[in-house]
């Protein structure tokens, strides 16, 4: 996270038209970061790839997207900003001595390190959630791979029921209850604090008389744990540039998504065996 927040430093002032205040949005008062854990569906074992989560809090709304995705997509859709995008991958790539040249100067390897991953802009996890409970429902708009179109649908609050414990842990300082919930397919435990009564939590969990701090799936495949958390004075953000929108029911999109992650070919028209996938998708009920 911290190398992500030196890159927006740096570049800011040449994205500041896309971060520029919108007062048609709700303020968010309260801002959480969760590391995000999901695992490598193509892996036979457990092995989990991670992402920098933000949760923006409004009173009446709130907002749960990737801190990668949103940075990069408001710098690529900046004045020049795909242009500064490719200039900062071909700068890193030559200052690490990534590219490795035979005798003739032919390319013969590009070597990318993990701290180049996280230096380099790239996006993360396309999933958005935003939650408006006076309405009882959440939003979420997500993509589909090889399509840039921002697909949306909405789900009930009232589907997520949680049964309290009487476990404690303190996370970041703050004494946490636990509570179970079958969501969607999976079996979860959260972790909430009463000390901040906000009722809401990353993704699409919320409900509890607490702010969720960490929630775990059954066998740990799916895991958010937070990581800080501020208070702020900010507009929840939209997605940059001028995306197209088209709603799709969840278990359509879900069952589209499988399918293009078991065959990747089929999104440019190649159809090809199937691969097959060792791990589920967040939501597993896609099939009932």
């Amino acid at each position: 996270m911290k190398k992500i927040l030196i890159l927006i430093a740096a570049v800011a002032a040449q994205v500041a038209p896309v971060f520029a205040a919108d007062d048609s949005r709700p303020t968010a008062n309260l801002a959480v970061t969760y590391k995000y854990s999901k695992p490598n569906i193509r892996s036979k074992s457990l092995k989990h790839t991670t992402d920098e989560m933000m949760l923006m809090v409004a009173p009446e709304a709130s907002r749960f997207y990737s801190v990668k995705t949103q940075f990069y997509d408001s710098l690529a859709a900046a004045p020049g900003g795909r242009e500064m995008i490719n200039n900062m991958v071909t700068n890193a790539l030559n200052s690490s001595n990534a590219i490795q040249r035979d005798a003739s100067g032919k390319i013969t390897s590009i070597t990318i390190t993990s701290d180049m991953r996280n230096t380099i802009p790239r996006r993360g996890v396309t999933t958005i959630v935003e939650k408006y409970p006076e309405e009882g429902r959440m939003q979420v708009v997500d993509e589909l791979p090889a399509d840039e179109t921002c697909y949306t649908y909405d789900v009930p609050m009232d589907e997520l029921v949680w049964e309290t414990g009487d476990s404690t842990t303190v996370i970041l300082g703050y004494e946490c209850q636990n509570a179970t919930a079958d969501y969607h397919g999976r079996h979860w435990t959260a972790w909430f604090t009463p000390d901040i009564p906000v009722s809401d939590g990353p993704w699409q969990l919320c409900g509890l008389p607490g702010l969720i701090l960490e929630a775990k799936s059954d066998g740990g495949e799916y895991i958010f744990t937070a990581t800080g958390i501020h208070e702020i004075n900010e507009p929840l953000p939209q997605i940059p540039g001028d995306p197209v929108f088209e709603k799709m029911s969840r278990k359509e999109y879900l069952k589209t998504l499988v399918d293009l992650e078991a065959d990747p070919g089929k999104a440019y028209g190649i159809t090809n065996t199937p691969a097959p996938l060792h791990h589920d998708q967040i939501e597993t009920d896609y099939n009932d």
